[in-house]
């Protein structure tokens, strides 16, 4: 469970607005009524790690600046959970180091995540999103950052990713997302393709933010939905709905609590929020909505294909 920023900007006017929607962010990680409403009012905070990358330029080349931290086993605050005030507090230092980043940036990729872990996930900075593989591809090599909302089957990952079914434990779902997501690019399949066809592994959320850089430069893609699993359940129909952005000089996606802060704050930007009939892959290209390459797989989602 997580809250998600993933968005790319090719005005200077575009970097701009994706710093503020970053220090939006943080605020949604600190608390979020989605998240107070899926769990009872027991927790209300996305405070279990954070993490970004962002790719960015001002008219050179592009520079690559990666982080997470998570202060699990060295911090308990006032709420009783490790790390949890700590790495609130690191969010929002870092967002504002990368605000002044995005500030002077003329173009931007940006994958900025805030972590709620799953009981039995492992915690700890190595766990934080986004995870970061290397691939090399027939087009040559490469690397992803991959940041995700929701779950997936580790078991039926675990081939995919090149681990052995008995370590699983060791690695959050996500970590072997990614992983199975380098291996398929290492065998020529498209980005785009990879996402689609790993939808079937889905338990809940499958938001997913892959960002790649390469030959060709920085690429983003999204895939936007859920599992069959969710659907009838409004608390999590909400909590995990993808919504895209659009602003001037800048398009991506937002989980809802992002979304509702930014449309609150009057930030110049048109939301799309997605219903389950259009859930899908989506990339993001300057100039325009990020565009769908592919619907949800038949009989991933249960709505579409």
């Amino acid at each position: 469970m997580c809250r998600m920023l993933a968005a790319a900007s090719w005005t200077r006017e575009g970097s701009r607005l994706l710093s503020r929607l970053a220090r939006l962010l943080a605020e949604a990680a600190r608390r979020d009524p989605y998240l107070e409403r899926l769990s009872g009012g027991s927790v209300g905070s996305h405070c279990h790690g954070y993490g970004y990358a962002l790719l960015a330029r001002s008219g050179g080349s592009w520079r690559v600046s990666y982080e997470r931290f998570d202060a699990a086993g060295l911090s308990r605050g006032p709420s009783g959970e490790e790390g949890c005030e700590a790495n609130l507090d690191a969010l929002n230092a870092a967002v504002e180091g990368l605000a002044a980043e995005l500030d002077r940036a003329g173009e931007a990729y940006l994958v900025l995540h805030a972590r709620r872990a799953g009981r039995r996930e492992p915690r700890g900075t190595l766990n934080a999103h986004p995870f970061h593989a290397a691939y090399t591809a027939p087009w040559g090599p490469g690397e992803v950052f991959l940041a995700h909302n929701g779950g997936v089957d580790k078991a039926a990952l675990a081939g995919e990713a090149g681990v052995a079914s008995g370590d699983t434990s060791l690695y959050t779902d996500s970590h072997l997302l990614a992983l199975a997501i380098a291996r398929r690019l290492s065998r020529g399949e498209p980005p785009g393709e990879a996402l689609a066809s790993l939808w079937r592994a889905a338990t809940s959320g499958y938001d997913v933010a892959l960002l790649t850089a390469g030959r060709g430069g920085p690429r983003l893609w999204l895939a936007a939905g859920a599992s069959p699993s969710i659907l009838g359940d409004e608390a999590r129909l909400a909590y995990y709905q993808p919504v895209l952005l659009l602003g001037d000089g800048l398009a991506g996606f937002a989980s809802s609590t992002v979304a509702d802060l930014a449309s609150a704050a009057g930030l110049p930007l048109a939301l799309r929020r997605l219903a389950p009939r259009e859930w899908g892959v989506y990339r993001v290209e300057p100039g325009g909505w990020p565009r769908l390459e592919a619907p949800c797989p038949r009989g991933s989602c249960g709505v579409v294909g």
